[in-house]
């Protein structure tokens, strides 16, 4: 499993949230992620192994949480359930969420530290640019979804209702044809 390592490698850039997690030896959890399910065992160094065994807790996320996330926003409480052991979830919650990942770490190892520093700066101006143009577009769709929506016809009603108009313009023909006739019967 893919996520397992990942997973991993930001518990181990984590040194405390890792030994607060080496508490939890032996416990299987399960994470679902807006679709990705991650289920893994603690072991003594607090690091997730593949098991077998059903989980003693899982946390769902929803999308709505993973969308705030990327936005820089606090996910609320109707963006996660819990499900197994209720404590044991809201325990092991604020260690996955305290999780940060330092990408500098991973530069300095394949590039050194001083071009480490540069890629970074770099990746942070162009992450901070990224970031503001989706939080853009999240505000321009979130605009055109408060926009009432235009209906859209089929080709069967508007025919119909072209139908519904020519008839229309025939009576309103008559009508003006009758008030014709009956000016000039009136002089």
């Amino acid at each position: 499993m893919l996520a397992l390592p990942v997973i991993n490698h930001l518990i181990q850039q984590n040194p405390e949230t890792r030994h607060a997690l080496a508490g939890y030896n032996g416990i299987v959890l399960t994470l679902n992620i807006a679709g990705l399910r991650v289920h893994g065992q603690f072991n003594a160094e607090g690091f997730l192994e593949t098991s077998e065994r059903e989980a003693d807790t899982v946390l769902i996320f929803h999308s709505g949480a993973v969308q705030k996330l990327m936005q820089g926003q606090m996910p609320g409480v109707g963006d996660f359930a819990i499900e197994g052991d209720q404590d044991l979830g809201f325990n092991l919650l604020p260690l996955l969420g305290s999780l940060r990942y330092d990408a500098s770490d991973d530069l300095a190892r394949l590039f050194g530290n001083a071009a480490a520093g540069s890629i970074a700066s770099r990746a942070e101006k162009v992450g901070h640019t990224l970031k503001q143009i989706g939080q853009s577009l999240m505000g321009q769709a979130a605009d055109f979804a408060k926009e009432p929506q235009a209906p859209v016809i089929t080709r069967e009603e508007f025919d119909e209702w072209k139908e519904e108009v020519d008839r229309l313009r025939d009576d309103v023909a008559r009508l003006h044809a009758r008030l014709d006739k009956f000016e000039r019967d009136d002089w």
